[in-house]
């Protein structure tokens, strides 16, 4: 995701998808959970995360719906 000043700039919606904004506190464990899905599913949705440990609030993720 691009980085702009004040946070990051929200992707381009993707049919099938919804748009997740990171929050302070969320691990990829967590938004699994809340999605009732895996952080493997997350990560294969999100190929621009390189490391699972390294997610950053105010920056988006794809969700399957």
């Amino acid at each position: 995701m691009e980085q702009v000043n004040g946070g990051y700039k929200k992707p381009a919606a993707k049919e099938g998808y919804i748009i997740y904004q990171i929050v302070k506190g969320d691990a990829l464990s967590k938004i699994a959970r809340k999605f009732n899905t895996t952080e493997a599913m997350i990560l294969a949705w999100n190929p621009k995360i390189k490391n699972r440990n390294l997610i950053y609030a105010g920056d988006y993720l794809y969700i399957k719906k």
